[in-house]
């Protein structure tokens, strides 16, 4: 828990001030603030009509807190406890415009209520955000919270603490469209990730973009998918500070939560069922290189799998491979992220046992076209865009055009059974078009 001091508040029965919150725990990484959770049964519903019942004293509502109040209180806590519980974020934000809550399950007028009790009785520190509305280069900054050491208390003597907040705040059902489908972020760099960006939704190409994700989300509404694991998708696209930015970088599209399908292991991929049928798993092989090769004009070598090569298993020739055009250059020996990785896809691993040279050696031998990375005009961020209009496409036209679930865990996708030949089809077709080369798909069932 981030306030090791949390002890001192629980004898603290008027609220806390500002100073709560230091100036510097504003200055970390934020993360949005979803809205998506809900206080379930037992404890924490009990914990949020206890805290309702306070708060809306801090209101300009005379009359009892009804059910959008506490709807839009649970899913404000969720998300404040979800934050105190990652070792990465500081805060959370927000829009405090009705236009941010347009699409939402959480409704504007009852969220900003509950804000103003949460201020005004010391559970919810905020800073106020800014818009400039004119002028080169204007900037805007949402809304922050973040939960005091009063909340945490009170939430405790619930039996709730924030590492275990996802066992109390189920989702909420899934919605039929949402406010910000595209999300742009700006480039990564050496001290971290790119931060989110503000998007022009008056854009027709982001307009497009955005009726093709709510498309999908407003089909997903109607189906049932277990385990329960999705809420909806948002497209998200990088490198958003680059000058005459075309919409034409990264855009995979993202399940919203920690805890959705895309972050499960393969092996528990296999239990997902869709309006109770059993599903099989369409995966592109070698995605990113057969784009690569494709936009060279030049035959994919080790065709149908450039991933075997003698002397060295196939999971540590793709884990070179991905690596290396996750980068702008070759690396100089494994990077953390991919060992850890490694480790965590083939039963605790380690990808140090292969000296990193020989790998690198052996991959640029069996792929020339690798040898020249450094020096390519293509990145990352090219390839993934190609592969997620494929396979975006894919996924529309399965939903739209014939009523068919289709789950992408981005270079694969996961359908009905009994609808693998119609998948593998469009998949296929959409591949060619958006590439100009033939996929090799895989079906894990």
């Amino acid at each position: 828990m981030k306030y090791s001091n949390i002890k001192r508040y629980a004898s603290i029965e008027e609220g806390l001030p500002q100073s709560d919150v230091s100036t510097d725990e504003w200055k970390g990484e934020g993360s949005y603030l979803r809205l998506i959770n809900d206080a379930g049964e037992g404890e924490a519903a009990e914990f949020i009509n206890d805290l309702a019942g306070v708060i809306i004293r801090g209101t300009d509502r005379k009359n009892r807190p009804g059910k959008p109040f506490k709807r839009a209180l649970g899913a404000l806590v969720a998300d404040l406890l979800r934050i105190e519980a990652s070792s990465s974020l500081s805060y959370g934000y927000h829009g405090m415009s009705p236009e941010a809550f347009r699409l939402l399950q959480v409704g504007y007028r009852p969220f900003s209520d509950v804000v103003d009790g949460m201020v005004e009785f010391g559970y919810v520190a905020k800073k106020g955000g800014f818009k400039e509305h004119t002028g080169k280069g204007a900037k805007a900054e949402a809304t922050k919270f973040k939960a005091t050491g009063k909340l945490l208390v009170h939430a405790a003597s619930y039996g709730i603490v924030p590492a275990e907040w996802k066992s109390h705040f189920p989702r909420l059902p899934r919605p039929a469209a949402i406010p910000h489908p595209i999300v742009l972020k700006a480039e990564s760099s050496y001290y971290g990730k790119g931060k989110r960006m503000a998007v022009d939704k008056g854009l027709s190409a982001v307009q497009r973009l955005a009726a093709q994700v709510n498309d999908i989300n407003a089909f997903l509404h109607q189906q049932v998918i277990e385990p329960d694991n999705h809420y909806a998708f948002h497209r998200i696209f990088a490198h958003g500070d680059r000058k005459a930015y075309g919409w034409d970088q990264g855009g995979r599209l993202y399940s919203m939560g920690e805890d959705n399908y895309q972050q499960m292991k393969e092996v528990e991929r296999k239990l997902i069922t869709i309006n109770g049928k059993a599903t099989i798993e369409l995966d592109i092989k070698a995605s990113y290189l057969t784009i690569l090769h494709a936009l060279a004009d030049i035959p994919l070598p080790n065709h149908p799998d450039p991933y075997i090569i003698p002397g060295f298993p196939r999971p540590v020739i793709k884990s070179f491979v991905t690596m290396t055009l996750g980068y702008d250059k070759f690396h100089a020996d494994w990077s953390d992220a991919t060992v850890k990785t490694f480790a965590k896809k083939n039963d605790g691993a380690d990808l140090r046992q292969y000296a990193f040279r020989d790998v690198k050696a052996a991959v640029l031998r069996e792929l020339p076209l690798l040898q020249n990375w450094p020096e390519s005009k293509v990145r990352w961020g090219d390839l993934q865009f190609i592969e997620s209009e494929a396979v975006i496409e894919a996924v529309h036209t399965l939903a739209v055009k014939h009523g068919v679930v289709a789950l992408p865990v981005h270079d694969s996708i996961i359908v009905p059974a009994s609808a693998q030949a119609l998948a593998t089809s469009l998949l296929s077709t959409s591949f060619m078009k958006h590439v100009g080369a033939k996929p090799t798909l895989e079906a894990k069932s």
